[in-house]
């Protein structure tokens, strides 16, 4: 079986056949979007040239901490070219905290639980009168949020018939990396797109807790400090576990690193992965050096800028350890091994490009999933085949080849 360790951006999607009731759902939202396109066929976009800069921005991007992370490189690219301008961002409950402390935004809304919630958040925005929203989504609804909010100007991705509520956008390609797109919305203002960066930076007491943490663990620097998060795609409004290597591979793998090359390694343990990191635990035969959990997000995210590396699936802590300059191997299954890969240089994404793979491509699920309940994504063959195609053994090759080329650089 072929191993890639590299985005393969030329790899298109093969997407699960549809029940009858996505299919409906599916119909639907194209007749929506139809209808909102000849709508808003007869409102007069606003030009952006001679609109003058922003001054009032409200950046729209609900999801997990991971999401939240994405809008960051946007945030601080609108802070440099525009030093003056109130900037906002809206996000889930949940990836609050991955914005606090950013100090190129001014406030952060929360995406509200209830329809009161809603009503009282739609006012508050109007009151604001922001002057331009970025909606990083390509579903049709937050742009409309954004209209009922008042907001004149809105950026965004043309995806299908989604954009017809935005007033100026760009392509959007699912086979390209969301980050690199997102800050090209830059573009959309006449500037230049800031770096494809996230950006997370614990503060000072939170650093100093984590070197304290480490000392009181026995930390040794002249051996190799290794994370591994065995978890992801479990949040209060998805599950996704397809996204996740088995946890017995990631307890071998630790065995591995540190029975054969004496590393010390990391159980790295967020909400809702104890189940995930008790298995990967339940198959090892060694002790790992430690299991951090009960962390705040500052603290947890200063732990993991210690290690030497990451091994992560597609989740919040593949990008915050990017975040923090961390190399990382990210494991890969159903997701486009282009789209969402960590960011930065010094990564490596390992996917094993199985036939019925890539199959998880988050727009079209939006288009076919209830707008009620918690969303579930599975297997759609039932085999988990992306990811039992990952041995150990191609993932410690992985993570030796990626800590030699970190000593040589």
């Amino acid at each position: 079986m072929a191993l890639y360790r590299a985005t393969q951006r030329n790899v298109e999607f093969k997407l699960p056949p549809l029940t009858a009731a996505e299919k409906i759902r599916k119909g639907l939202c194209q007749v929506l979007c139809l209808s909102g396109g000849v709508l808003f066929s007869f409102v007069r976009r606003p030009k952006l040239a001679g609109e003058g800069p922003p001054q009032r921005v409200l950046i729209i991007r609900r999801g997990g901490l991971g999401d939240a992370l994405m809008l960051t490189p946007l945030a601080v690219g609108l802070r440099e070219a525009y030093p003056g301008v109130y900037l906002a961002a809206l996000v889930s409950r949940q990836a609050v905290a991955a914005l606090q402390g950013n100090t190129a935004i001014n406030r952060i809304y929360e995406v509200p639980a209830s329809k009161r919630g809603f009503w009282k958040l739609l006012r508050e925005l109007r009151r604001e009168q922001f002057d331009t929203a970025f909606i990083l989504h390509r579903f049709f609804a937050p742009s409309l949020l954004a209209v009922a909010a008042g907001i004149p100007r809105r950026l965004g991705f043309y995806w299908k018939r989604h954009g017809f509520a935005l007033t100026a956008g760009i392509p959007f390609d699912p086979r390209r990396s969301q980050v690199v797109q997102i800050t090209q919305l830059m573009n959309l203002l006449g500037k230049p797109a800031p770096e494809a960066k996230l950006y997370f930076t614990p503060s000072a007491a939170q650093r100093a807790k984590a070197s304290e943490l480490l000392r009181e663990w026995g930390h040794d620097p002249g051996r190799p400090l290794i994370g591994i998060h065995a978890g992801g795609g479990e949040t209060s409004g998805s599950s996704e576990p397809v996204r996740r290597w088995l946890p017995e591979r990631f307890g071998r793998l630790a065995d591995n690193l540190q029975q054969q090359d004496g590393a010390q390694v990391l159980l790295l343990q967020g909400p809702r992965d104890e189940p995930f990191v008790s298995a990967a635990l339940a198959s090892m035969t060694s002790q790992p050096f430690r299991v951090v959990s009960g962390l705040d997000l500052g603290t947890f995210a200063a732990v993991v800028g210690a290690c030497d590396l990451v091994v992560a699936n597609d989740s919040a802590p593949m990008h915050i350890a990017a975040a923090q300059g961390v190399p990382v191997v990210a494991i890969f299954g159903p997701s486009h091994p282009a789209y969402n890969p960590p960011a930065g240089p010094g990564h490596t994404v390992v996917w094993a490009g199985v036939a019925c793979s890539p199959c998880y491509q988050p727009d079209e699920l939006a288009e076919t999933i209830p707008l009620i309940g918690k969303k579930e994504f599975t297997c759609w063959r039932g085999t988990h085949e992306c990811m039992t195609a990952i041995t150990v053994e191609e993932v410690y090759a992985a993570v030796k080849e990626r800590l030699a080329a970190k000593r040589l650089s």
